[in-house]
């Protein structure tokens, strides 16, 4: 796969805001939360300094004082100004999102989730093939779910199909291999 573009052209259409997870409950008695990831491999919250919980209608910012793994998928998550397991408590359901602008550059064969939805995808041939409307992984590899009109296809991410990833322009370029348009 070629990345057809740079760093400052990305952050152009990218949100500012991405979601990584959400509070599922209290840790201990001193204010930590528990937060299930959306990528329960994700290492994303022991590099960052902030965070921002949306919940009942608002957005808080907090700076991260620690993290810590607490197994299946969740993290436990110290944040300033959470002291009591109360506190910590009313978080519970609060949606984790980073400011994407924070986030480590993927690596030139690699992409964040957020970064191909809505793309649009073409075939090498210049045929529209539809839009990135969800992206999931199936243990080996990702696929991107592409809608247009009434069809779906699934589109593995592996480099004999993906031959051009250009976010800056939100176009995706593949080589359908026979059946996978059908």
């Amino acid at each position: 796969m070629r990345n057809g573009s740079n760093a400052a052209q990305q952050h152009r259409s990218i949100p500012q805001l991405i979601r990584v997870g959400y509070v599922c409950g209290a840790h201990g008695v001193r204010g930590a939360v528990r937060v299930h990831l959306d990528n329960p491999e994700s290492t994303l919250l022991q590099r960052i300094p902030r965070l921002t919980l949306t919940h009942q209608g608002r957005s808080d910012e907090y700076q991260v004082a620690g993290t810590q793994s607490a197994g299946r998928g969740t993290v436990k998550v110290v944040l300033s100004g959470i002291t009591r397991a109360e506190q910590a408590a009313a978080l519970r359901g609060a949606t984790v999102m980073l400011e994407a602008a924070a986030l480590p550059p993927a690596s030139p064969q690699e992409f964040y989730y957020f970064e191909v939805l809505g793309c649009h995808v073409v075939s090498t041939a210049g045929q529209p093939v539809g839009i990135v409307e969800e992206v999931f992984s199936n243990g080996a590899n990702d696929i991107w779910v592409v809608r247009a009109d009434c069809a779906e296809y699934l589109v593995p991410v592996i480099e004999d199909i993906v031959q051009e990833m250009d976010f800056a322009a939100r176009r995706i370029i593949i080589k359908p291999l026979p059946g996978l348009l059908d």
